[in-house]
This record gives C-alpha cells, sequence and structure tokens, in this order.
C-alpha cells in the first residue's frame, strides 16, 4: 500500500467516478483501476462495486470502513514526511547550582530558549528548513547532586562551583571571580573592608565552597550560632533589606542584586578563595546527545565572550 494507492482510493469515496477521478489527479482512468486493484489485492478485499455500463461506483461495506482508515494513513504519511525534513530535535537536561542558574547563566538560556521558540514558529508557518536549536531542560542541585547526575546520565551537562572526584565525571574550569562584601546601602562600611572591620553577629552567610569555610572559620572561628544563613539566591534577596546586615558572595551574585535591590559592594582587603566555576559532564556522554552538547558548549563560548557576561563575573 502506497500514498498514490490511498490517494486515489480517497478522491473516488469523493467523486464516486472513475473518470472524474483519474481527470482531478492528472491519470487515465485505466491508471485509477490498476491501482484500486492493487490497493484491494495489498488488503485482500474488495473495495469498490464495479458494474458495466454504470458510470458511478459504489463502495462495498469494506470500502466505507476502509475510508476513515485510509484518511489516518495519508495524515501519519504527511506528519512522517514533515517530520523527515526536520532535523532530530536535540534536547539537554542541565542543572547547576541555584546561584549560577540565577545569576550567571540565566541570560544564556533565554537566548537558547528563545531561539527554539522562534524556528518552532517556522515549522508551524510551514517553512521547512531544518531546525538545529536544543530543548533545555533547567534544574537546581546541590553540587554532591550534580556530579551523581553526571554519573548516571539523568543529566547532559552540569555547573558547580566545586570540583569534585567521580569516575565518570570530567570538571572543566570555566572562570574564577572574587568575592565582595554586600550590605546596604546606608551601611557604614567602606569600599574596601578588613575581614575584622565585619561583625559576624550581622553576618548572613552564603557560600557554597569549602575553600571559603576554611578562610571564614580562620577569621571568625567555627561558631555558627553566630551568625545567620542561607542557601539560594532568591532567599538572601528576600531578606537584604535589613540594614546592618552584610554577606561575602561571588561578584556576579552582587552584580544582579545592585541590577534589583540598592546594596553597597565592598571590596575585601585579605581576599578570600576565588570562586572557580565548573563545567561538569560524563566523560563517556551518551552518543545521542553529543550533537547537542556540542551545540551547546559553542553557544556557552560565544556567551563568555559577550560584554554582559565579561561585566557579571570581573
Amino acid at each position: 500500500m502506497n500514498l498514490e494507492q490511498v490517494e486515489t482510493f480517497l478522491m473516488i469515496t469523493e467523486t464516486k467516478n472513475l473518470s472524474l477521478a483519474g481527470k482531478n489527479l492528472f491519470i487515465s482512468q485505466s491508471a485509477v483501476s490498476h491501482r484500486i486493484r492493487c490497493l484491494e489485492e495489498k488488503l485482500n478485499c474488495e473495495l469498490l462495486i464495479r458494474a458495466r455500463g454504470e458510470k458511478l461506483v459504489t463502495l462495498t461495506q469494506k470500502g466505507e470502513e476502509f475510508i476513515e482508515i485510509a484518511m489516518r494513513w495519508k495524515a501519519l504519511w504527511n506528519e512522517t514526511k514533515q517530520w523527515s525534513l526536520q532535523e532530530s530535535k536535540m534536547n539537554l537536561r542541565l542543572a547547576s547550582i541555584d546561584s549560577l542558574n540565577t545569576c550567571v547563566f540565566s541570560n544564556l538560556y533565554k537566548e537558547l530558549i528563545h531561539n527554539h521558540s522562534a524556528d518552532a514558529d517556522n515549522i508551524n508557518g510551514k517553512n521547512s528548513q531544518k531546525s538545529s536549536t536544543i530543548t533545555l531542560n533547567v534544574s537546581s542541585h546541590w553540587s554532591k547532586t550534580i556530579y551523581e547526575l553526571i554519573e548516571s546520565h539523568d543529566i547532559d551537562i552540569g555547573f558547580t562551583l566545586n570540583s569534585l572526584k567521580y569516575p565518570n565525571a570530567i570538571a572543566k574550569s570555566l572562570f574564577k571571580s572574587r568575592g565582595v562584601v554586600i550590605s546596604s546601602v546606608s551601611s557604614k562600611y567602606p569600599e574596601l573592608v578588613h575581614p575584622h572591620d565585619l561583625n559576624t553577629a550581622n553576618e548572613i552567610l552564603f557560600s557554597s565552597i569549602p575553600e571559603y569555610h576554611i578562610w571564614h572559620n580562620f577569621w571568625w572561628g567555627n561558631d555558627q550560632n553566630e551568625y545567620s544563613s542561607v542557601d539560594t539566591v532568591s532567599l538572601l534577596f528576600t531578606i537584604f533589606d535589613l540594614e546592618e546586615k552584610w554577606a561575602i558572595v561571588p561578584v556576579w551574585i552582587a552584580r544582579v542584586f545592585e541590577k534589583i535591590h540598592p546594596v553597597k559592594i565592598s571590596e575585601i582587603s585579605v581576599a578570600p578563595p576565588e570562586y572557580a566555576c565548573y563545567q561538569v559532564t560524563n566523560r563517556n556522554p551518551k552518543p545521542s546527545k553529543l550533537k547537542a552538547i556540542e551545540k551547546f558548549t559553542i553557544a556557552l563560548e560565544t556567551y563568555m565572550k559577550k560584554e554582559v557576561f565579561i561585566n557579571s563575573v570581573q
């Protein structure tokens, strides 16, 4: 059974006439009859009742039943044809710690999602050019969970501030940023502060790297009862309108913060360890994901050269 046979049958159901069906399909009446005979042989049943001297044809019971099947078959063929003209959809699963998702890579995600939507509009608008955009699935997790998800192939790319040892995980350093103090615009802290100038009773601890905790404990000890702590950027944004509170954060959090909430940014005279961002991938990625990973990597490299990114991490 092929498209020509099905289309010929459906044309006959509309015209009820072999000659008129042939005319509409730009083929001879004998070609119409040949196609229908081949279709009936393939289906092993008669679809038409042919009577000598009669111009109109009548459908058998099987012919009546086959109309809906033929219409679905043609629709499926058209859908398959459209699918074959499109490039295979590239789906990429990303995971990152909350602060990197929110403050560093959100604009990159927005660009990729916008490009995907634009290509989808082109396809729906009957533009049959092949699409090579990526469908993103982005989630936020702790660093340890990100490595575990990479190990199990449950995500394709991860972003974290920690380089951890896992058998199949490869951590590639992308960039490093300094830590700065953020405080209320009305706070007394100068543009350059020494750790001894900071009162831990007013601290909101926010950090994702063990090196910082070592540095923190060197200056202020390990008494967690001395300070409050939060683990997401959204929580930090919510509570940071308290006048005397301060936090040490990567500069890229401070840059986003000052755009949506008035804050004072102070440099630290005895700098804490830098925050290194790592891209984590599996050393044996799924073959079906290689093209999407490659395309995302190119988009990431392009994004990291843009002024908006450079200004956010410096």
